[in-house]
Formats: C-alpha cells, structure tokens, sequence
C-alpha cells in the first residue's frame, strides 16, 4: 500500500486526521487516532459489562473472572494509548520525521485500528457464545492473549519516532 493510500485508509477511518506533516499537525494527527482507539476500547469494555450481567442473570459465573480480566487490560491499553501524548511532544520536537518515519507511522497507526477492530470481533464472538461454555471461553482466552500483544505493540511506537 502506498504512502497516499495509507493516510487515505486513515483519514477514512479517523475523520479529522490530516497527517503528520509538522509539529503541530503531528501532535493534532496523534492525539486524534488516539483518542479514536481509547473511545473504541471503552466501547468494547462497556458491550463486556453487558455480557457479564447477561452471565450473572443465568448464574454462569465461572467465567466472570476471565472477563473482568480482559476488562482490565482493556483499561489498562487504553490509559497506555490515552497518555502516551505526553511523552511523543519531546520526540516530535527533538526527532524530524522524514517520508520514511512518515509512512512507517501511518502503518503503525492502522494496525493498531486494524488490531482494535479485530478486538471488536472477538468482543461480539463473546456475544454471541453465551449459550456454548467451551466457545465462550476459549473466546475469552483468545482476547486476552490478543490484547497482550496489542499492548506490546503499542509500546513499541516510539521506537519509530526515536531511531535514526
């Protein structure tokens, strides 16, 4: 996919999004996609909640730990991806992104919406398996280790803002 083609994907999906063309524009373009992700987390955990009152009213509680699990992470990945602005000021400040920076994080950022919105099929797979214990679990057990690597990747996006 192009460089074009990558910030078209992203000002699709991100509306407001105008790229990371200087300072100011990059901090805007930053703290839009990742206010974007935080709403989508937050959504995500709140259709949770309901599936975990749907399982409390069918006294199916043997698997309420696992989601309130997978709940916290999904709170933890969004105050990670919520408060890292402050953090990427410094680097947009400090760092020049040149075209290749440029196009190395538009491809970053879209998977990181990408792997969001894979958590929002998994999120709906637990919706939907309400009935099939085994299914709901392993479900369950896919989304964590899913939201694991989600956050292992997000932590890793300064390191295109900081290496040469």
């Amino acid at each position: 996919m192009s460089f074009a083609q990558k910030l078209e994907r992203l000002t699709r999906i991100v509306p407001g999004v105008a790229g990371y063309q200087d300072k100011e524009t990059s901090r805007d373009t930053d703290k839009t996609i990742r206010l974007r992700l935080v709403t989508e987390l937050e959504q995500i955990k709140r259709d949770l909640e309901e599936d975990k009152k749907q399982l409390m009213e069918k006294r199916n509680l043997s698997l309420l730990p696992a989601l309130d699990r997978v709940a916290s992470k999904l709170d933890k990945l969004g105050n990670l991806v919520k408060y890292a602005g402050r953090g990427y000021r410094g680097f947009f400040d400090t760092y020049k992104l040149d075209q290749k920076k440029l196009d190395q994080l538009y491809t970053f950022d879209l998977g990181l919406l990408d792997g969001v919105e894979a958590i929002k099929t998994q999120a709906k797979q637990v919706h939907e398996s309400h009935g099939d214990t085994v299914v709901l679990k392993k479900t369950i057990d896919d989304m964590d280790r899913f939201l694991d690597q989600l956050e292992k990747i997000f932590s890793t996006r300064q390191d295109i803002l900081t290496t040469k």
